[in-house]
């Protein structure tokens, strides 16, 4: 089916059929392969393909959500940006060839081959086109330029290409242009549309019969034909996803210049294509690459067709645009769904959340006959397929491969790794045809290309996957390799763990349901590193913690309660309750927890003394702090016995017990154990290390305390410039520590020094580790003191309301 096909479906059908987007989340079904690799008919060949329905949502966005001035700015076919020429570097994917004369070879001796419709179906232009007003001045212009040349809009299929040409065919036929729309889809939809070119222009008959014939010179003598006639007319050679369909003899590449597109063709020439390699297309060709909308015009392109539903800040349509990745065609279904009298969903919110939900499988059901999911289901096969007839068949596993990750987020060369070092050359080859399709985009950067998928293009992939575990299973050991000999607690491998950590949330996410036991418990132990890395993030929320905590409690009911890797997925589930806050039900969780891990690992195991670790902290947090020096006490003997003396998880739980002396007021007592930890620490691991830094703070706090402020500023100044140089200024722990040295600083009598502090530290603390968190409680408590000293009593009331809080 092409392009005005679907636009008639949704047309016709604007309600149900195009809750299609819910068809991606993860149940697209896939066409038959014969019926993806069908041309199209007599009857529709003249006409846009699948990429003409982006055009339907007035949505055919301008801007790539980078908005850096180099991904705004013209190309020129083959002459490339900066920061694309390290990807140019990647080695070729080999030139698919297919012979124009083959579709005639292959048509009865004798048989006619009939011209085709070549109007513009402007029928189907949507009432406003947002995002690409430059592009659309600057091709207006071409209009009435004397040698026009020709222009390449490329871009993934849905995009809106055909969606700007359409606008531009208007426009050419509002100032009295001839317009040609020719399907350049394959040779035959191509010669049979310039053949009605042809006829429309009068030509000789011997021209006519070179086309026809299929003879090598025919582009030749039909530009030159065009060029005689010296009118003001517009060809628009749309859904060109096969580049070699336009050279001379259909072999080979367009980019000579010999073929049907000319740099310097006497009437303005579009061609629309996913094939976005600059080297395709030849010198001379103005190639102007179309990249999805920004967040911002998604959100009017929704609201737009969707005026009723209720958004009046427009964050719920900016929430949905972002979910749909911003391409026009996913939010002209969803704008027009929604906007039916047949939605089952009211508004954007609750759109967006049915897609992410259960609720999807509803969605399916109204869809299983809809044409307008078979389109899209097909869009991205056609690409695979003519990289399979290209030489590189497994470009579609490695599309696949790349779709269980996180969309739209690069995928690091950490995880892509495994599969570079199968066959470099080859890999780097299949990334670069899958990007030249626009399936796949890539950025320079160390080792190997970073990779990012379009949303739709992964949802639509992740319904083949589903039905595969291998892939999946593949995936998961892909992570899991990239997540090895990564230190949760080293500051060295923050960048690290941030850029794996959302694609752990996919694979968490959306794969679950379909891995093998054994990729479920590989997944769920890189899942604990990186629970325990969150610390480490200067944007770590709470709710972050737990979204992260119950993902792999989820995963872990894949296997037996007492399989080790669900024990510590429970473990830290119990430690997103103490981040949140909720000591109360941390206590008894962590006693069970405790008793589990003591029957299935043993009392030895680094587990269950981590878990006897956390059961004293809800207790601390609960205030009972002699209850909570004795369990730290009995800890600290177990693990000196079972461990080593300095430990690195012994001498954790030694700051963790000062903090209960200095709570009770034992002050000396708690600076001269974490003194002794801190000199441990410095002696075994990394100045910047999480442990050394955490101690280094409680040092400061209690030296200040004992009465020694001037000692606890020195100490307090070099740890946060080590932070700020190691950690960032505003990350939590950074921030924490900046108001323990304001408590030095007060206590030396400058409260105005010290009240600056805490006021530039709170808000991060809240922002990060939340209200609830002890350590922001704690500042808070400090604040509240200072202020108190400095006789701002009622500062000090308001601070200690939401320290009881």
């Amino acid at each position: 089916m092409n392009g005005v096909d679907v636009l008639g479906v949704i047309g016709t059908a604007a309600g149900l059929a195009a809750l299609i987007v819910g068809a991606w989340q993860l149940r697209v079904a896939i066409l038959d392969r014969r019926d993806s690799r069908t041309r199209p008919t007599a009857g529709s060949a003249g006409v846009a393909g699948s990429a003409g329905v982006a055009g339907v949502a007035g949505a055919a966005g301008a801007a790539d959500n980078d908005q850096s001035a180099e991904s705004r700015q013209p190309l020129v076919a083959g002459q490339l940006p900066t920061r694309a020429l390290a990807i140019q570097q990647l080695p070729s994917p080999p030139v698919v060839a297919l012979p124009l004369n083959a579709a005639i070879a292959a048509s009865p001796v004798g048989a006619p081959v009939a011209a085709l419709p070549v109007s513009a179906p402007l029928g189907r232009l949507p009432a406003d086109v947002i995002g690409r007003e430059d592009l659309l001045e600057e091709l207006r212009s071409a209009l009435s330029r004397p040698a026009p040349g020709t222009f390449v809009l490329a871009g993934m299929g849905g995009v809106g290409k055909s969606t700007v040409a359409l606008q531009l065919a208007a426009e050419a036929k509002r100032q009295g242009h001839q317009v040609w729309w020719v399907s350049a889809a394959d040779p035959s939809s191509l010669q049979g549309g310039l053949l009605e070119v042809l006829h429309q222009l009068d030509a000789p008959a011997d021209l006519v019969a070179q086309l026809r014939e299929g003879s090598p010179t025919a582009a030749d003598h039909f530009w030159a034909f065009l060029q005689a006639k010296d009118q003001d007319s517009l060809l628009i050679l749309d859904n060109a996803d096969l580049p070699a369909v336009l050279a001379p003899d259909g072999t080979g590449s367009p980019a000579d210049g010999t073929g049907w597109i000319r740099p310097d063709a006497p009437v303005l020439t579009v061609v629309t294509t996913r094939t976005t390699d600059p080297w395709t297309w030849g010198n001379g060709v103005q190639l102007r690459p179309l990249k999805v909308l920004t967040t911002q015009q998604a959100a009017l392109v929704l609201r737009n067709l969707a005026p009723e539903c209720p958004d009046p800040t427009g964050a719920e349509s900016e929430s949905l645009a972002q979910r749909l990745g911003s391409l026009p065609l996913a939010l002209h279904l969803a704008g027009t769904y929604l906007a039916s009298p047949f939605a089952r969903w009211r508004g954007f919110e609750e759109y967006r959340n049915a897609l992410d939900s259960d609720e999807r499988h509803r969605a399916l059901d109204d869809l299983d006959h809809s044409d307008s999911r078979r389109t899209i289901s097909r869009t991205w096969e056609i690409s695979l397929d003519a990289l399979d007839r290209s030489g590189l068949a497994d470009a579609r596993r490695l599309l696949y491969l790349l779709a269980c990750f996180a969309p739209s987020i690069p995928v690091p060369a950490s995880i892509l790794r495994p599969e570079a070092e199968r066959d470099e050359n080859r890999f780097l080859v299949l990334l670069k045809g899958l990007a030249a399709s626009a399936l796949v985009d890539l950025e320079p950067s160390p080792g190997y290309p970073a990779v990012t998928v379009h949303p739709v293009i992964a949802d639509t992939c992740r319904a083949h996957l589903v039905a595969d575990s291998n892939n999946l299973d593949t995936a998961a050991g892909m992570l899991v390799e990239a997540a090895a000999g990564l230190d949760a607690e080293q500051s060295s491998d923050r960048p690290a763990w941030q850029a794996l950590l959302p694609h752990l949330e996919a694979l968490l996410g959306w794969a679950a349901p379909h891995l093998t036991e054994t990729a479920a418990a590989s997944l769920l132990e890189v899942g604990v590193g990186a629970f325990g890395s969150l610390w480490l993030n200067d944007e770590r929320s709470g709710l972050h913690a737990e979204e992260l905590a119950q993902s792999m409690l989820a995963l872990a009911q894949r296997l037996t309660p007492d399989h080790p890797a669900a024990l510590k997925a429970r473990y830290c589930a119990g430690c997103a309750l103490g981040i949140n806050g909720r000591h109360a039900e941390g206590e008894p969780f962590f006693k069970d927890l405790v008793s589990d891990l003591r029957r299935v690992l043993g009392e030895r195991d680094e587990y269950t003394l981590q878990a006897r670790d956390q059961l004293a902290g809800a207790v601390l947090a609960l205030d009972r702090y002699a209850e909570a020096e004795q369990l730290y006490r009995d800890l600290v003997a177990d693990q000196e016995l079972y461990l080593a003396l300095n430990h690195r998880d012994t001498l954790a739980t030694k700051v963790d017990l000062a903090w209960t002396l200095g709570r009770q007021g034992r002050y000396a007592e708690a600076a001269a154990l974490c003194r002794q930890v801190l000199t441990a620490y410095l002696s075994t691991l990394e100045t910047g290390h999480s442990r050394t830094l955490d101690a280094w703070g409680d040092l400061v706090r209690w030296t200040t305390a004992e009465g020694n402020p001037v000692e606890a500023e020195r100490l307090g100044t070099e740890l946060v410039e080590i932070e700020q140089r190691v950690l960032g200024t505003r990350h939590p722990l950074t921030s924490f520590n900046r108001a323990t040295l304001a408590a030095a600083i007060a206590a030396q009598g400058r409260f105005a020094e010290a009240e600056r502090i805490f006021a530039e530290v709170l808000p991060e603390l809240d922002r990060t580790w939340g209200s609830g968190d002890y350590r922001t409680v704690v500042a808070r408590e400090d604040y509240a003191a200072v202020l108190a000293a400095a006789g701002r009593d009622e500062g000090a009331v308001a601070q200690r309301s939401r320290v009881v809080e």
